[in-house]
């Protein structure tokens, strides 16, 4: 199988979870979805459609980051946290994210059927593609 002529874009949930393990405490467990037994400090990644800059060599990806503890002021703190380092990170170099824009900054929004306090953020990546 050839690669296409525009390249081949990383799993952009990967690349952000990636980043996040090398830079979050060993106690958070970063995700694409929620295990079975949640974790005390969970940071789930979702991807979600978003607009292409028509550009063969990079693109952005919308992700939802949502952050997880039993108490609200951890799960806020959680959230403040990876934002901090999501707006850092693109002056990381290596960890694959050209560039990284805030679409929505942190804000608690719980699950109605979980009583668990929840606070979502979203992202969008700028990634490069492979050739």
């Amino acid at each position: 199988m050839t690669a296409p002529a525009t390249g081949v874009f990383p799993y952009a949930p990967s690349v952000v979870h990636d980043y996040l393990v090398s830079v979050l405490d060993a106690d958070v467990r970063v995700a694409t979805k929620v295990p079975a037994k949640r974790p005390a400090k969970l940071v789930t990644i979702t991807s979600v459609p978003a607009g292409d800059l028509n550009n063969v060599a990079l693109s952005a990806r919308r992700l939802i980051l949502q952050c997880y503890h039993a108490d609200e002021v951890v799960a806020g703190q959680l959230a403040e946290t990876v934002f901090a380092h999501m707006k850092s990170a693109k002056y990381v170099q290596g960890n694959g994210l050209r560039n990284v824009t805030v679409v929505g900054t942190p804000a608690r929004l719980d699950d109605p059927d979980d009583s668990t306090p929840r606070f979502q953020m979203t992202v969008d990546v700028l990634l490069r593609a492979a050739f």
